[in-house]
């Protein structure tokens, strides 16, 4: 029988969703490669702000990136 998935067994070092948001930010950079390098960059740092205190950090850079993407996509 399966264990039953708690936020402690999903959850991820601090460490893991740090690199994780980092190569979302790449991801992003390389993406929308006719945006300014450094608005993608503000658009990141600034969702990540929003999540800074939320329980379960394991889902941050999923919503994270979302909601960039749909920024940028706006720009274009």
């Amino acid at each position: 029988m399966t264990e039953p998935r708690t936020v402690d067994t999903i959850a991820a070092s601090s460490d893991q969703i740090e690199a994780q948001l980092d190569q979302v930010e790449t991801r992003l950079v390389n993406e929308y490669g006719s945006i300014d390098e450094d608005t993608v960059r503000r658009h990141v740092r600034a969702e990540r702000t929003q999540y800074a205190d939320a329980k379960v950090q394991v889902f941050v850079p999923i919503l994270v990136e979302r909601a960039v993407r749909d920024r940028l996509a706006g720009a274009h």
